[in-house]
């Protein structure tokens, strides 16, 4: 299960950050956006602090991945 809950927050995390850029946000407020629905997200699971850290910092990467490929393209 935590590997389906891991994979899951990234994609909401990404997902939502690539939405924000599209609405022709900052990358700051594109990263802000996506990790608040991935806290979101783990909240409504009941994963909040310390419980919630390791699948933020998979968010966080998820988020450089998708702004890596944008770079590259």
């Amino acid at each position: 299960m935590d590997s389906m809950i891991y994979a899951s927050v990234r994609q909401v995390s990404s997902t939502w950050y690539y939405i924000a850029l599209t609405q022709r946000r900052s990358h700051e407020d594109a990263l802000n956006v996506g990790m608040m629905q991935a806290e979101l997200y783990l909240s409504d699971l009941g994963l909040v602090d310390a419980a919630a850290a390791p699948y933020l910092e998979g968010a966080r990467k998820a988020i450089a991945g998708v702004m890596q490929g944008r770079l590259q393209n």
